[in-house]
């Protein structure tokens, strides 16, 4: 069952130097209890692609396209009718616990004013039981609600961060880096925090990292991005084994390895292109090794390769 479904989506920003195409034409589906994971460089349209999803983008950008939830198109609602969305049905843990918390507000008061914001008849005690309830099942005891966020440590702020995002049973949840500038060992505890709220909350989960160990580990399916665009498209098992795309299969391949025999650090030569002035062609032309003439012509559309999405020249042309 699809639970939500990204189709064609496009977003810019206007600039005083030009405009800037972060997104072009994404679109993927996230099933019921799916962990969808989006990787790629910084740069790629991770996080603007999952901001979109829930209109939390600035002024200057445009969006275009259609994210479907409930059979309704996100894009088209009120902003009355989003923020009725926002934290019930799709809620979004951000990248940095410590400027996402209101440093002068307990960590009680971030509960009730979400619980508030969408029952505003909603009494103290309710409420308390719902931010003890939420704070418990990601491994924080209910005696710390009454303490400020600069009295946690930066695992235990994304800690509550993660309850705030579940604690109303959102059927959706947009984890965007969330375990930036974490330890590994508070980095694996936070995702099974995360594996186990999704098999107990019936709940999915869109990962946004550049992590691919943690996707590898705790997703279900991948989306690829490379310079605003969906290069690849597939179940983490097919893509891990088989990558397709050769964006993919260099990312794979600079990921370091710790095995005694191989410990040469490989990376992607070149940078991403500008997205003020994108190239004719393919976006990933000037880095890829396997560049054909048609690549310096025509952008390549979407093939279906084998149950999966791979936008390369390589599959088709």
């Amino acid at each position: 069952m699809i639970n939500l479904e990204v189709k064609n989506l496009n977003i810019e920003y206007s600039t005083r130097n030009g405009t800037v195409y972060a997104v072009k034409d994404a679109s993927f589906k996230v099933k019921t209890k799916e962990t969808l994971g989006i990787v790629g460089e910084s740069g790629c349209g991770k996080s603007t692609t999952g901001h979109a999803i829930l209109r939390l983008l600035p002024p200057n950008a445009k969006i275009k396209g259609n994210v479907i939830y409930n059979n309704k198109n996100i894009l088209e609602l009120s902003n009355k009718q989003m923020r009725q969305i926002r934290g019930k049905d799709i809620s979004i843990i951000f990248q940095d616990p410590m400027t996402s918390l209101d440093p002068i507000m307990r960590i009680n008061e971030h509960f009730y004013e979400l619980i508030k914001a969408h029952n505003p008849k909603a009494k103290e005690e309710e409420m308390k039981q719902i931010a003890e309830d939420a704070l418990e099942s990601v491994g924080v005891s209910k005696k710390r609600l009454d303490n400020y966020p600069f009295e946690f440590s930066g695992g235990m702020r994304q800690r509550v961060m993660i309850a705030l995002g579940i604690a109303l049973k959102p059927s959706v949840l947009i984890a965007d880096e969330p375990t930036t500038s974490l330890d590994v060992v508070v980095q694996e505890q936070i995702m099974s925090v995360l594996k186990n709220l999704k098999q107990t909350k019936d709940m999915s989960i869109i990962l946004i990292t550049h992590d691919l160990g943690v996707v590898a580990e705790v997703a279900d399916s991948v989306v690829v991005m490379y310079a605003g665009e969906v290069v690849e498209y597939a179940d983490v098992q097919n893509l891990y084994a088989n990558p397709l795309h050769p964006y993919t299969q260099l990312l794979l391949k600079s990921v370091p390895n710790i095995k005694i025999g191989d410990m040469e650090l490989r990376y992607i030569p070149g940078s991403l292109p500008d997205l003020k002035n994108i190239p004719r062609g393919c976006r990933f032309k000037d880095r890829c090794p396997y560049k054909k003439d048609i690549c310096d012509k025509e952008e390549p559309p979407i093939f279906n390769v084998d149950n999966r999405e791979v936008r390369c020249w390589l599959y088709g042309g």
